[in-house]
């Protein structure tokens, strides 16, 4: 445990035993843990009845309103308690010993030598790197991913929370870019890994040929099909917001995701479902229309499935 005192906000939705795992992993490293359960309903009584531990909080929300909004309520409540820091989990995420000093440690060197420290994050996300440039103790983070996310408490009250709005799908990505916009620093710890599952990963494919990009994996991870409206939604919002405060990311990272949004159209049957759901998205974020995909879409993206060899299977 550190000497600042550090909460832990764990959302959750229809958790499986994996959050057993994650909690330990992180309980003994932090003063508390909050875990908010994002509306899964009688579906997760069994897991969370199961966590009972000195210093853990379990909230549960009657709607889900999504992963922005169940971290927020989580980081109000060490903000109100007096937490100096929060570090934000997702349920499958495993903390090795000394994760969270380590980021710890590295926020408050940085804020002695006069650094306005936004967030510190592990070098490592599973097998994604978020430290830009060679390696180093220290170093700069792009398109951090908020499991594994330690915030200063400050910095949630200069800048304000994540965009509830979003739902769900570049929450993480707006906050470090509206971090720098303020000019704080995303700072990301050298060697620091932290354990998570990334899902089932497919040969990557365009209309049943395998793509071989220069710099980019020969393997894609397919999200849940219903994710790819607020993907795409949140791609154009973000755009709109942040194009010229953060071009060359922008730029890079519309290219990436663009790339990803055909390949996922080429193994997706039946295709017009997806692309119905492109176009919904699109509409909706030039409408201005944010927050949850509307219902009737639902049965859209349960129609969708993915035609494509799996490389890595990592289903539990």
């Amino acid at each position: 445990m550190t000497a600042s005192r550090v909460w832990a906000v764990f959302s959750t939705f229809r958790p499986d035993d994996a959050l057993l795992d994650s909690v330990a992993s992180v309980a003994a490293q932090v003063d508390h843990v909050v875990i908010v359960d994002d509306g899964s309903g009688a579906v997760a009584d069994d897991v969370l009845s199961r966590i009972s531990s000195p210093g853990v909080k379990i909230v549960r929300r009657q709607s889900n309103d999504g992963i922005a909004a169940a971290l927020n309520d989580g980081i109000a409540r060490g903000c109100a308690a007096g937490a100096d820091y929060v570090i934000t989990f997702d349920q499958d995420s495993n903390a090795p010993d000394g994760f969270v000093s380590g980021l710890v440690r590295v926020a408050e060197q940085c804020a002695r030598a006069g650094e306005r420290v936004g967030v510190v994050v592990p070098e490592y996300f599973a097998d994604v790197r978020q430290q830009r440039g060679p390696k180093a103790r220290i170093g700069d983070a792009t398109n951090v991913i908020q499991s594994g996310m330690l915030i200063p408490a400050t910095v949630i009250r200069a800048v304000g929370a994540l965009r509830e709005d979003y739902f769900i799908d570049l929450v993480d990505t707006e906050f470090e870019l509206r971090l720098r916009r303020h000019g704080y620093s995303v700072l990301a710890v050298g060697g620091l890994r932290l354990e998570h599952a990334l899902g089932t990963r497919y040969q990557r494919q365009l209309f049943g040929l395998t793509m071989r990009l220069p710099r980019i994996p020969p393997e894609i991870t397919l999200s849940t099909p219903f994710r790819y409206f607020y993907r795409v939604r949140n791609r154009i919002v973000l755009n709109r917001e942040y194009l010229l405060t953060a071009p060359r990311q922008i730029a890079r990272d519309t290219v990436l995701d663009l790339i990803h949004f055909v390949n996922a159209v080429s193994v997706a049957r039946p295709r017009r479902s997806l692309l119905r759901l492109y176009g919904a998205a699109v509409a909706a974020a030039f409408s201005g229309r944010l927050g949850r995909m509307p219902s009737a879409l639902m049965p859209v993206a349960g129609r969708v499935r993915w035609n494509a060899p799996v490389v890595v299977s990592e289903d539990r």
